[in-house]
């Protein structure tokens, strides 16, 4: 990893693509974890996600099929969408306060 100023002020950061991969995996595992962060301030989660998943389908990943794009990510167990998705519902349903007392 190289990180510079660029003349005009910019913050230049180069990666390889794995390093590329463990940050996308972080942010988004942030995102997870607190889906109220204020972690795509302006889109850059999205824009890394996008990026990765032309590099992905270049190396013959369908990304349509979320095991093979988590997998491909780096990911050794990956969480099927269903789990994953009954997660979020419930993290929402427990910031909002209104969950069951089960």
């Amino acid at each position: 990893m190289a990180i510079s100023v660029t003349q005009d002020g910019r913050i230049a950061i180069v990666w390889d693509l794995s390093q590329l991969k463990r940050v996308y995996r972080s942010l988004f595992a942030q995102l997870r974890a607190d889906p109220g962060a204020d972690v795509d301030d302006g889109d850059c989660l999205l824009e890394l996600q996008m990026f990765l998943q032309q590099k992905a389908g270049e190396d013959g990943v369908d990304v349509t099929l979320h095991s093979a794009w988590e997998a491909w990510l780096g990911h050794e167990a990956p969480i099927p969408c269903e789990q994953r998705y009954e997660q979020y519902r419930s993290k929402e349903t427990d910031a909002s306060g209104q969950g069951s007392s089960l």
